[in-house]
């Protein structure tokens, strides 16, 4: 029996399947591109999804999803990503500080902390020393949070860049993120540890003032000042 046949069918099946593929890759590419010029998250991330399929080893389109998971609030699906994407050796600042964030808001505490020093001796960005203030107040680590508050408000009066540096923080009436200089930022957060942790309203309302006088457009501090007051005139 003659094989050349055969096998010349074999490759041509290749060759169609390769160029199938390629086409799909193409396909989706568009759709993706489509998706961004919308701001489409939902096309965004079929697209990716996808264009994993055909290339599961592209570390690109890992990336992408593993942000849009986080930013839409699904951190498992987001780690998954952004792990193989790290155990490649391809994780950038931003996702390394993604995935922080990520098993922060999973409860991987000690996995979040380890990100954020390595990102603090890679970058020498100080918003991560605000970060780990973050950590240890959710926490409940009281001692390492007054330590570590306190390290920061001293270093704001001596040190020009660390009093420069501004950190993110949810924007609860316009919905937008705002960036914060750091001493407000802390001051907020020691204002919500007396509310939350000590029960101590006084103080908080002293903290979450000095917040804004700090920072004037700072909603977080506004916002809880305003629930604080309607709580109050509730139990009227």
């Amino acid at each position: 029996m003659n094989k050349t046949p055969f096998l010349i069918l074999i490759v041509l099946l290749i060759l169609a399947a390769c160029s199938n593929k390629s086409q799909q890759l193409k396909d989706y590419t568009a759709l993706y591109e489509q998706g961004i010029e919308n701001k489409d998250a939902t096309t965004i991330k079929l697209a990716l999804n996808q264009m994993l399929l055909i290339d599961s080893t592209n570390t690109d389109y890992m990336d992408s999803l593993s942000r849009i998971y986080m930013r839409n609030g699904n951190f498992d699906a987001g780690i998954r990503y952004a792990e193989s994407v790290y155990n490649a050796g391809k994780a950038g600042s931003k996702l390394k500080e993604n995935m922080a964030l990520a098993y922060q808001q999973t409860g991987e505490t000690e996995k979040a902390e380890k990100f954020i020093n390595n990102l603090m001796e890679e970058t020498r960005d100080y918003k991560y020393l605000y970060q780990k203030l973050v950590i240890q107040y959710e926490n409940g680590n009281q001692f390492m949070f007054d330590s570590l508050s306190t390290t920061i408000l001293s270093l704001v009066e001596t040190d020009s860049t660390v009093a420069a540096t501004m950190v993110p923080m949810p924007g609860p009436v316009s919905g937008v993120q705002q960036l914060v200089p750091m001493k407000a930022a802390t001051l907020f957060l020691l204002g919500n540890n007396s509310l939350e942790r000590k029960q101590d309203v006084n103080t908080a309302v002293k903290y979450l003032k000095m917040s804004i006088e700090e920072f004037e457009q700072f909603e977080m501090p506004r916002y809880v000042l305003m629930e604080l007051e309607k709580m109050m005139y509730g139990r009227q």
